[in-house]
């Protein structure tokens, strides 16, 4: 295969970007679209070698796997066993087990599929994850796996037979991006059906500069590839986090790298931008530059209460690529460029592969207090004062408790192993108000809070019914649902999301609740608290911290401080637009139908005359674990203030209203 130096520059264009994006640089918003790039030029890349070679007989799937091998596994060990001693450094226990579980992950060829299941690319939290980047090795490994195979099994019927399959294969990929962009769009990133069509491209590209392309004019092969090059402009300043992501939207970023590709040849202009020497420096090591920079920005984070400053991201996106050039030099120049006999290539990527899972599986298998890691992350200690609870994780599963266990005392009316929404809530001989709480984990909250209030199990039965606001459209089971016959109110309890349109999707479902004869009681969104060191830490933990620090331990002066800082950041009103929006629009919605009420959480959490807003007790027992959600003793301690406060009376009034209903003798 001849070189082409445009492509190395190319792959500059994706790399730089990635990095920027993951430093936090608000300017390259669409800098993911990096890795869309590297999938076009991968496709082609591997196209082109496995054609030139199956044209001239010479193809051999053993030697392929051997050239894939000693081109990413030496510096992907590498940046494991550093990552590894720096996880057992600074990440504590739960952290550190699911590092290792990642590297197990990684080993297998499968991190996409396990990133996927824990974690949304555009979290927070996800920057948090030192391994999260090689979701997209683990998709270029499977596309290794299959597409080789393809080739060969399809290679007798020709390349034009062959390039047209694979255009189907890419629009039904497409196809299905666009679909699950909408419906599952987690899957849609880091899953390989999706992204196919990606890889499809690179390929289509070499097909076609196989095949004799017409000669074009400069000024015509100018065009197209500066085209190329604005699109890819485009969409790296153009996209963020909310571009859905891959879609027909990315057509943008892989069109103009299939333009590039195409018509970037020597004498236009771009094919002399991209064959600058610093251009094609940083593409030769852009391979370990993608490796290096995710677990150094992941590790600082992991060490910095607040995002790290610009200048600690930019150190480290110099510290990225100076290990980068190492790593080629010292690393995979050598490895590549080594003559070893086919069998020691597959049998030393064999066992790093099997030590790493082997690593992984044990740490999930062992106590994680024998594992002592986390020792030197001096922000991460973990605390033993009073009933103080390190784990925040532990406290968020531990709240589905009540709700779950009296699910399941329940008769199951269908399908039960997914949920409870099929469960027989309601006694349809009870004179109480049936009650339908609908909505996600906050709606778990609110069902815990109320069934630890006696005066309200006294007047009203609970139920829950499990949704996304904004997926509540007319063929939803949740209408067909025995709980939603038999409720006599809705009372609606969620994060509202944009994505999900979730706000938009409300006026529409409480004109149906109406009109199905539903009371409608609509709670606002809570307000939402900042968090550190990617979600692990809440405002309490923060303060805890530095109490120890500074040698306080009494629990209600710690309590206090906590509670005053609650307080007075809520007094600030600085709130993400999302909540703002759909709290403006249950308002609306209030006002537009008199019958709805409309609660604020705020006002049980709050204690304006204090000028406090509740967050934990004197044995420091946190009554929140992230932004919003209420721990098991929050959800206590919050039921409390909900009688104390009245907050709920409107309901209750319809209890009353309907427990006078059926006692009326004219009934």
């Amino acid at each position: 295969m001849k070189y082409r130096s445009e492509i190395d520059g190319l792959r500059s264009v994706a790399v730089l970007p990635v990095i920027f994006f993951h430093a936090g640089w608000h300017l390259f918003g669409g800098g993911f679209v990096g890795v869309d790039i590297f999938f076009v030029i991968s496709g082609y890349l591997i196209t082109t070698i496995i054609a030139d070679e199956l044209s001239r007989g010479e193809f051999s799937i053993l030697r392929f796997y051997e050239r894939r091998a000693k081109r990413i596994l030496p510096a992907l060990f590498v940046v494991c066993a550093v990552s590894l001693l720096m996880a057992w450094l600074l990440l504590h226990s739960r952290d550190f087990t699911d590092f290792t579980s990642s590297l197990v992950a990684v080993a297998t060829f499968s991190s996409n599929i396990l990133f996927w299941l824990e974690a949304d690319y555009f979290d927070t939290a996800a920057e948090m994850k030192p391994m999260l980047h090689t979701w997209s090795l683990a998709v270029e490994e499977q596309f290794y796996i299959f597409f080789p195979l393809l080739l060969m099994a399809l290679w007798r019927l020709g390349q034009t037979r062959l390039a047209w399959i694979i255009a189907a294969i890419c629009l039904g990929s497409l196809a299905l991006a666009q679909w699950q962009v909408v419906h599952a769009p987690m899957a849609a990133f880091f899953l390989l059906p999706a992204r196919a069509w990606e890889l499809g491209i690179g390929a289509l590209c070499a097909f076609y500069l196989r095949g004799s392309p017409p000669a074009l004019s400069t000024a015509l092969r100018n065009a197209l590839s500066l085209l190329g090059l604005g699109l890819i402009a485009y969409a790296i300043f153009g996209f963020d986090a909310r571009t859905p992501t891959p879609s027909l939207t990315t057509l943008a970023p892989t069109l103009g790298t299939a333009l590039i590709i195409l018509f970037a040849s020597p004498g236009t202009w771009v094919q002399s931008l991209l064959s600058l020497r610093p251009m094609v420096a940083v593409g030769l090591i852009s391979y370990s530059a993608y490796l290096w920079h995710q677990p150094l920005m992941s590790f600082a984070r992991h060490n910095s209460l607040e995002e790290p400053a610009w200048y600690v991201m930019a150190a480290l996106v110099v510290l990225t690529l100076v290990l980068a050039w190492l790593s080629l030099r010292y690393i995979e120049t050598p490895v590549r460029k080594g003559r070893m006999p086919q069998i020691r290539v597959f049998a030393f990527s064999a066992t790093g592969l099997l030590a790493f899972v082997a690593l992984g599986l044990f740490v999930y298998a062992t106590d994680s207090a024998t594992i002592a890691s986390g020792r030197h992350n001096l922000l991460d200690r973990q605390i033993a004062m009073l009933d103080y609870e390190n784990n925040n994780t532990s406290l968020r599963e531990a709240s589905w408790t009540p709700l779950d266990s009296y699910a399941r005392q329940l008769d199951c009316l269908g399908d039960c192993k997914s949920g409870n929404n099929q469960r027989k809530w309601f006694d349809a001989s009870s004179d109480k108000l049936h009650l339908l709480l609908v909505g996600n984990s906050h709606s778990k909250d609110m069902f815990n809070m109320l069934f630890m209030s006696a005066p309200t199990t006294k007047q009203v039965e609970l139920a829950r019914f499990e949704a996304q606001i904004g997926e509540l459209t007319h063929g939803n089971p949740i209408f067909k649902a025995e709980s939603y016959r038999e409720a006599d109110a809705v009372m609606v309890v969620s994060r509202y999301e944009e994505d999900r349109g979730d706000a938009a999707a409300l006026e529409s479902l409480v004109r149906r609740f109406r009109d199905d004869g539903k009371s409608v009681v609509l709670v606002k969104n809570i307000f939402e608290f900042p968090t550190y060191l990617g979600g692990k830490w809440t405002i309490f933990d923060k303060i805890v911290h530095e109490a120890y620090a500074a040698g306080l331990t009494d629990g209600a002066e710690i309590a206090a401080r906590s509670n005053a800082e609650y307080y007075a950041i809520y007094r600030t009103g600085e709130q993400d637009t999302r909540v703002v929006a759909a709290n403006a629009e249950i308002d609306r919605i209030g006002a537009l139908f008199p019958d709805v009420i409309v609660l604020d959480r705020m006002d049980y959490v709050c204690a304006e005359a204090e000028r406090i807003c509740y967050s934990a007790n004197e044995k420091l027992e946190k009554y929140f674990p992230d932004y919003g959600h209420h721990t098991l003793v929050g959800a206590a301690f919050f039921s409390k203030r909900v009688d104390e406060t009245g907050w709920l009376k409107p309901v209750l009034d319809l209890a009353q209203f309907k427990q006078a209903a059926q006692q009326s003798p004219m009934r």
